[in-house]
């Protein structure tokens, strides 16, 4: 009686959960056996055993079926018991995040105490698999060379580009900008042991950093018909290490600096390049262990890890007003001068960064009904510097700090041999500080001539936690496989931020007394706070018919934007910049979808060697946490909530605005100068959920034993774009004022048309609506293959070579906003070269990289691999080949209005006009070759093991460009912004027992 009460109370529970969401990822892996005899006939009554990351046992049942789930990725040893038959044993049957091995058990006749090993009976290929999706074992972590991020392991997989080519960890102190099959970066999802962490209040990215060696398996997905899928971009898994029955511990150190550094700089390049870096000195070292509390029933793991990169940043003599490098706290380095470089630079920046981790699990095996585990993550990024680039000298960087915990508690049930539970409950803090190292006593200028920054920098800060339950459920029903979802996850975000003195100076031309112009950018301080909920929910039937799988889903997500209460002081310097409230309101925007999911695959024979699949998947975007930011009170930007701007010349040369060098008003931007008070004027109109729709077809064969092989072809079409526009305003609001023409050996002959806004179009306050975008769309189709080679006689290798092709659609001039030919830029978002059926460009918004431009590859190849030789050598390698990223040259220059006098008031930051809108990537970089290698030598006492490895990143010592100058208003126009850093060597002992 008591057994049925709990099995009712769960059920129920399951189904009261249908008010929440699981957004969670599957990181645990299963092997479902099917035991037969020497006849063909099932064997019910086999007593199965697993041994390796987890300990479990079941019997077959009257189909002789037997299914261990949420098992954690890793190798496994597999037996089989049953009387009158030989024993079977499998030693290697590798599960990874995710995988469904389907294990055929077959048992002769005889003795039951004669085992019959079977080592090649694991399948490379899923017959049911029903995503595109991407394992990245221990065993290539730990052994194929690498920058030891995340990020660097995303472009080793096909189809996703990154914005930057990380050389021995020269980047890791900062996250990528990524994307792939033409799904926007911000729907890309962080999920750790199936918790979803991606930081909501910046779609796509991930709250924190972490230590390479905590990871047992990272899975990639980028397509496919899987309901538990929430959004079409970039699914990123982490699955934690946890302890075994056998205790182990290890622990790993490496390290570079500049001696051990090339020079990568060249005749052709020297005087040339704007901006050079060079790594000062790299630092990562920790350790990781576990084992049995109680044998059999509780184990326990834990790591701890610190990454510590610093870098040179050299930029050309006279490009900035001086050199000021500081000690920084935790990094060593006094303040010093630095000699010139190839007598030719000069050191303008440094850049300093302090990774720091700590993870710890703790598993309890209650029977063998019940299992429950315990983690704890803990991230911190404390960098020193940040921002530093040519245009970004010391005194106007960030310092960064705060830390990022996450506490997971998680139970499975079994509750028949039919039925399986699985509920998970976590809490994640996220937030973080930028401090202008310049600090908050004096006023930050932009020389808009040079685009040199000076004095001090904004500041922000932000507080970002989340809580998410989510339950799962897994049925068996004859040919039926049964699986349900909920969850629910709650965002709060607060959010401060401004220009320190309330005021930023713009510096323009220089006046006849030798002093500059300057437009002086009155500007109030941002303080907002948010709250969202993301519910949803899932359910699949997965159907078998002998080699026929159908993949049946249904997905309902629900999510809900929130704005809560908040007040900002006023600007000293100005009465139309007073003091604001921000009102609470709920549902600001509200996010309803329903997608379905269809998957087909078929085993062309009964060995099942060779699979051909077919899906179909729509898809809903992630939802910004921050989104009822729109209407809030208090406009929400990065550095401010409201503008005024005034004319002024500086006259005691200083950088410093005073009120006697104010010449004359010249505009607000962000509210209604007659009704100051009033706030926003912004609104939130008709929108639409953003949707994607996904067809895939793809083959996939085992070649030989541990080699598999795969094709696929994916074409998408993204639809229900929403906007952020002037409101009211299209492109019918614009007229033709000028023609924007010349030549340039660099871009050839340009002739763009130049739109001015209607002034009786112009919205009162510049008022802004968010709201559907219409005929808007994009399309992409990409076509990719893979090889996969797990580490079996010695050797292990992963290839893969992708094409992609993205393109956007306009249907009239209502999904058009200026009609000027526009470069992307963050001031306006949904600029574009307005062509039907033109390429989609993306520029990327990380730390130092706002000049480059994604267009997608034409091409792109990866492999790595590694080779255990003789006497305990292994050797490692790492490549990656992509075409260059795309240059769409622009004139970067404010609009002048029809009379030729001041700026246009909605352009003051400038519009950046493309040159050659027909074609943005006519022009792109040289194609980008990286290749990284590593020789190690392990020595071995008893059950002591030492690793000495020496990796050799950037081999060749390319120097290829990955930035340059595009803007043609620019002094250096055309020259290298950013080349490859120099090829570095890395030194390092890792230890184990």
């Amino acid at each position: 009686m008591t057994r049925r009460l709990v099995q009712v109370a769960l059920v129920a529970l399951c189904l009261a959960a249908s008010v929440v969401a699981s957004s969670a990822q599957v990181f645990t892996g299963r092997i479902d056996v099917t035991a037969k005899d020497g006849t063909g006939a099932v064997l019910p009554g086999v007593t199965v055993e697993i041994s390796g990351a987890q300990l479990a046992s079941q019997v077959t049942d009257a189909r002789g079926e037997a299914h261990f789930l949420n098992l954690a990725p890793g190798r496994y040893t597999l037996t089989a018991k049953l009387s009158g038959f030989n024993q079977y044993k499998n030693d290697n049957v590798p599960v990874g995040a995710g995988s469904v091995i389907e294990l055929p058990v077959t048992m002769s006749v005889g003795n039951v105490t004669e085992a019959v090993n079977v080592t090649a009976a694991t399948p490379v290929i899923e017959a049911k698999k029903q995503t595109i999706s991407t394992n990245v074992t221990l065993d290539e972590l730990q052994n194929i060379p690498s920058a030891r991020d995340p990020w660097v392991v995303l472009q080793t997989v096909p189809g996703v580009v990154v914005d930057r080519v990380n050389v021995g960890g020269a980047e890791s102190g900062q996250q990528s900008v990524y994307q792939a099959k033409g799904a926007t970066t911000t729907d890309n999802t962080w999920n750790i042991d199936g918790v979803a962490v991606t930081d909501m209040a910046a779609l796509g990215s991930s709250p924190t950093y972490y230590d390479f060696d905590m990871f047992q398996e990272m899975q990639v997905t980028t397509g496919g018909a899987d309901p538990a899928n929430p959004t079409p971009g970039v699914q990123l898994n982490f699955i934690l290490r946890s302890g075994t029955n056998k205790w182990r511990v290890g622990g790993r150190y490496y390290f570079e600096n500049n001696s051990l550094q090339s020079d990568n700089l060249g005749d052709d390049l020297t005087g040339t390049l704007t901006s050079y870096n060079r790594i000062e000195f790299y630092k990562d070292y920790g350790f990781e262990g576990g084992g049995p509390l109680i044998a059999d029933r509780l184990w326990a793991w834990g790591a701890y890890g610190k990454t510590n990169p610093a870098l040179e940043i050299y930029t050309l003599r006279g490009a900035t007003d001086g050199t000021v490098v500081r000690k920084d706290p935790g990094c060593k380095g006094d303040a010093k001068s630095y000699p010139a470089l190839a007598n030719t630079y000069n050191i303008s920046a440094r850049d300093c960064t302090i990774l720091e981790n700590y993870s710890s699990k703790v598993d309890f095996k209650i029977n063998n009904a019940w299992r429950s585990n315990f983690t704890y993550f803990r991230g911190n990024k404390q960098k020193f510097g940040r921002g530093a680039s040519a245009t970004r000298p010391s005194v106007t960087t960030f310092d960064q700090d705060g830390p990022t915990d996450m506490f997971k508690g998680e139970v499975n049930y079994t509750l028949s041999d039919r039925t399986f539970l699985t509920g998970r409950y976590a809490y994640t803090s996220n937030g973080f500080t930028f401090t202008p190292v310049g600090g908050f006593g004096t006023q930050p200028f932009l020389d808009n001539v040079t685009g040199v920054w000076g004095n001090t920098y904004a500041f922000y800060a932000t507080d970002r936690p989340q809580n998410s339950v989510n339950l799962e459920a897994l049925h068996f029903r004859g040919n039926h496989e049964l699986k349900f979802g909920f969850g629910y996850r709650k965002v709060s975000v607060s959010s401060q931020s401004g220009w320190p003195g309330g005021v930023l100076n713009i510096l323009t031309s220089t006046g006849a007394d030798g002093n500059r112009n300057y437009l002086a950018q009155f500007t109030r301080d941002a303080n907002n706070e948010y709250n969202s909920g993301y519910t949803s929910a899932f359910v699949g039937d997965q159907i078998s018919m002998n080699r026929l799988t159908v993949n049946l889903g249904l997905r309902w997500d629900r999510q809900v934007a929130n704005l809560n209460s908040s007040t900002v002081a006023a600007n000293p310097w100005t009465s139309l910049l007073p003091e604001l409230t921000a009102n609470p309101i709920s549902d600001a925007t509200v996010w309803n979808s329903v997608t379905p999911r269809l998957g087909l695959t078929y085993a062309l024979n009964e060995s099942r060697k060779t699979i051909v699949r077919a899906s179909y998947g729509m898809f809903a975007s992630q939802l910004l946490a921050t989104r009822a930011g729109v209407i809030s009170n208090i406009p929400a930007t990065s550095t401010g909530s409201g503008y005024v701007y005034y004319f002024a010349h500086d006259d005691n040369g200083d950088l410093l605005f005073q009120p006697s060098e104010a010449r004359g008003f010249a505009g607000v931007s962000g509210f209604d100068e007659n009704n100051p008070t009033a706030g926003s004027a912004n609104r939130i109109g008709d929108y639409k959920v953003p949707m994607t729709h996904e067809l895939l077809f793809g083959v996939e064969h085992e070649l030989m034993r541990n080699f598999g092989i795969s094709a696929n072809v994916t074409w998408r079409k993204m639809t229900n774009f929403n906007w952020l526009q002037y409101d009211g305003v299209n492109a019918d609001d614009y007229h033709l004022v000028d023609r924007l023409t010349g030549s340039d050996p660099a871009v050839g002959q340009f002739d763009v048309p130049l739109y001015v806004i209607n002034e009786d179009a112009v919205p009162a306050g510049d008022a802004q609506v968010f709201e559907h975008r219409q005929g808007y769309s994009q399309r992409y189709w990409g076509f990719e293959l893979a090889a996969t080679k797990r580490m079996s006689d010695r050797w292990m290798m992963r290839a893969g070579w992708s094409t992609n092709d993205h393109k956007e659609y306009f249907d009239g001039n209502s999904g058009i906003a200026d009609p000027t030919p526009l470069v992307p830029q963050a001031s306006l978002p949904n600029s574009s070269a307005n062509l039907d059926g033109g390429r989609v460009i993306t520029q990327t918004s990380g730390s130092g990289k706002g000049s480059v431009y994604i267009v997608l590859p034409k091409y792109q190849f990866i492999m790595s691999g590694a080779y255990n030789a003789k006497w305990d050598i292994n050797l490692g390698v790492n490549y990656v080949m992509r075409q260059g990223y795309a240059l769409p040259y622009f004139q970067g220059a404010s609009l002048v209005d029809e009379d030729g006098v001041g700026l246009d008031p909605l352009a003051t930051t400038g519009k950046n006009v493309l040159l050659q809108p027909e074609d943005v990537a006519g022009h792109r970089l040289p194609a980008v070759h990286s290749f990284d290698a590593r020789i190690n030598k392990a020595v071995t006492w008893q059950r002591l093991r030492l690793n000495f490895d020496v990796d050799i990143f950037n081999l060749f010592n390319s120097n290829t460009p990955l930035a340059r100058q595009i803007d043609f208003s620019q002094a250096r126009f055309d020259s290298v912004r950013e080349i490859m850093n120099p090829r570095v060597v890395r030194l390092g002992v890792r230890v184990a027992f």
